[in-house]
């Protein structure tokens, strides 16, 4: 599991993972007019990570939230371990 950004509509998210073992929580941070927001995506029983204090996250990057579980799969480690498996 390892810690990344992306960009993903017009801003730059950092992805800080909270688990060593599994891929499964994120702290997400993003800047919003000048201020820093951080809310946490987690992985679901579908295997997507979903925004789980949406009030915490500005309300346009709410449709950002398919792409950045994408990006978790991807950049968090999750895609590596299972095609290691």
């Amino acid at each position: 599991m390892k810690n990344f950004k992306v960009e993903a509509e017009g801003a730059e998210f950092d992805f800080v993972t909270m688990h060593v073992r599994e891929v499964r929580l994120f702290q997400v941070y993003v800047q919003h007019e000048g201020v820093t927001h951080r809310f946490h995506m987690q992985k679901n029983e579908d295997g997507d990570f979903k925004i789980m204090d949406k009030d915490h996250c500005p309300a346009q990057y709410h449709i950002a939230e398919e792409l950045l579980s994408k990006a978790i799969k991807i950049y968090g480690g999750e895609e590596r371990k299972s095609a290691g498996a």
